[in-house]
């Protein structure tokens, strides 16, 4: 709105420069006087009028108490004289605790299933419960003199550890290069010492690979005469392909022995040369036997007489027989080489464990250092966090965990309970119909005739029915009896939705605690039932928690005047408009709403 005031403020000061000051003010004085009355009363209400308000508080008071937390319907009285009870869950039955006729008292058990597995999630789910508590309690008591002076201790062992395995790592390294030094230092001794003997073993083994293929060539010259390759191609051309096919593997391998017998650089190489140059000759002995029995398998014609078959097989076998030397000459270098190179062999064996050894050691160090630097600076860390004391965030964190917990327990407990039968009301047990090692039948489990027919039926709206759950207490005051509270138990919650006035809704039932002769079918009340209670907190109204700019939930508090805000945790809201909060004190003033 526009400032009214400087406008009036201009008119009065034209009016005045107007009047012809002061003859007028002489001549009427009466007039004169109710014009600057009358302009002093417009300005000072212009004044009021504009001047900027202070605001106005709304405050209430952090109060320390309960807050309880319930669901409010309408519920009436219902009449169930007969029972057929049903367990929720399936399973095997593991004790049946009543027969037919015993007296029950409400709450009772009558029969159990076999729960080892919920029973074992009970025990865990409250292991981790205490766990979380403890945690807590360790926050809120701080860190003791006693336990800094432990993780301080701790830390130096590690520090000292740490030390040790840098150490082992030093020697670990200096072992390595040794072993390294005097590997490099073995095998070069070896190559210098066995140069001749691998000089003499190449030539040898190149001499007889030459041998042996002029044996092959022997097979080539049978074959390729006249006389022999006519009976062969007449009587026997397939079996002469096979021998063809062997011949040339032989020949194969002759070439990949000669191209690597005369390059090997040192004695190893030279030794595994050799045992090519060997199996390569061996190859060619066995190619000429079989050269020769094909040879004297062939059937004797005009031409191929026996002359002529003996003659050409004493060729094979006479070649056969040199080959057979050659590779007696292989063998002999071979061992030649082997003998020569035992010693050095076993020494660059030996070292080269002695190697592996070492390079292992030093893998170890490497690891133990990580190993160590990491729980080094964890065990800090944690020092660190031991000096500078609890953070209010961490016990939040906690205090969570411990609801969490303590959530989890209640659900393994509600879950183990829905194993137990019992009795919702006193009566009379009328039929058992399980039996222990069984399964649960598709019917009733047990019937019952109740000693009093009454319970209090009511609708739960479908976001109050998360909150409910059998067992919980409650009360209702019936309007035929005001200011008369009866006790109830929740016993039966329906769990599907029932429309009511088009609006679905869960049907539960709830037990007298104490039945009365006055009951009466029909009549109906206003009920509740306790869902939640939080015993000795700090709770402010609702409507005093706010969300701040960063999203944070927080308290504006009201001192010396000025309004504070502080961050808080939420918890349990009540049925009163309270709720539970954590971060201011008892007696704090809090800031319900601001009015500008």
């Amino acid at each position: 709105m526009r400032n009214p005031f400087p406008i009036i403020w201009r008119y009065i000061r034209s009016l005045i420069a107007r009047l012809p000051w002061p003859g007028v003010i002489r001549r009427h004085p009466v007039w004169s006087g109710l014009i600057l009355g009358t302009s002093t009363l417009i300005a000072l209400a212009a004044f009021a009028l504009t001047r900027p308000k202070a605001p106005e508080y709304v405050t209430d008071t952090a109060k320390r108490g309960d807050v309880t937390r319930t669901v409010e319907a309408v519920g009436s009285v219902i009449s169930e004289r007969d029972f057929a009870l049903q367990f929720p869950v399936s399973g095997i039955v593991a004790d049946v605790r009543v027969k037919e006729g015993d007296t029950v008292k409400a709450g009772q058990s009558l029969a159990a299933l076999r729960a080892g597995v919920l029973s074992a999630d009970v025990a865990s789910a409250g292991a981790a419960w205490q766990s979380a508590q403890a945690d807590l309690n360790g926050l809120l008591e701080g860190a003791r003199p006693e336990d800094i002076a432990i993780a301080e201790a701790e830390l130096q062992s590690k520090r000292a550890a740490l030390d040790v395995a840098k150490m082992s790592l030093l020697t670990a390294e200096r072992t390595l290069e040794l072993s390294k030094e005097k590997l490099k230092s073995l095998e070069s001794e070896a190559r210098i010492s066995l140069a001749g003997t691998v000089s003499a073993a190449a030539s040898t083994a190149s001499a007889f690979l030459a041998d042996a293929r002029t044996g092959l060539k022997t097979i080539n010259d049978v074959y390729d005469s006249i006389v022999v390759a006519d009976v062969v191609q007449k009587h026997s051309p397939s079996e002469y392909a096979d021998l063809k096919t062997r011949q040339n593997r032989a020949a194969a391998e002759l070439d990949a022995a000669l191209s690597v017998v005369a390059s090997a650089a040192h004695y190893e190489e030279a030794l595994a040369d050799l045992t090519t140059a060997r199996a390569a000759v061996a190859t060619v002995a066995d190619t000429l036997r079989q050269a020769n029995d094909f040879l004297l398998s062939l059937p004797i014609t005009s031409n191929f007489t026996v002359s002529v078959r003996d003659t050409n097989s004493d060729l094979l076998a006479t070649e056969r027989s040199s080959i057979q030397s050659a590779l007696s000459g292989v063998d002999a270098a071979l061992n030649n080489l082997r003998d020569a190179s035992a010693s050095y062999t076993t020494q660059i064996s030996a070292e080269k464990s002695a190697l592996a050894s070492a390079q292992g050691e030093a893998d170890r160090a490497k690891a133990d250092i990580a190993t160590y630097e990491a729980s080094v600076n964890v065990s800090e860390a944690q020092l660190q966090l031991k000096r500078a004391g609890t953070r209010p965030q961490d016990i939040a964190a906690a205090r969570a965990r411990v609801a969490e917990n303590a959530a989890r327990l209640q659900r393994a407990r509600a879950a183990f309970a829905e194993t137990v039968l019992t009795a919702p009301v006193h009566g009379i047990i009328t039929k058992v119909n399980v039996k222990k090692g069984e399964a649960l039948p598709t019917g009733a489990a047990i019937t019952m005739l109740g000693s009093s027919p009454y319970r209090i039926e009511l609708y739960v709206a479908e976001v109050d029915i998360p909150l409910i759950v059998v067992s919980q207490s409650g009360s209702i005051e019936l309007d035929a009896f005001p200011r008369v509270f009866d006790l109830l138990r929740v016993s039966e919650i329906d769990e599907a939705a029932t429309d009511r006035d088009g609006v679905p809704k869960y049907r539960v039932k709830l037990d007298f605690a104490l039945p009365r002769e006055e009951l009466r079918i029909g009549m109906t009340g206003d009920a509740e039932i306790v869902t939640g209670e939080r015993k000795n907190v700090i709770s402010v109204p609702r409507r005093a928690v706010i969300e701040n700019t960063e999203g944070q939930t927080a308290v504006r508090v009201l001192e010396s005047g000025e309004v504070l805000e502080k961050r808080v945790m939420m918890g349990m809201e009540g049925s009163e408009g309270e709720v539970e909060v954590e971060g201011i004190s008892e007696g704090d003033v809090v800031v319900v709403l601001i009015k500008e």
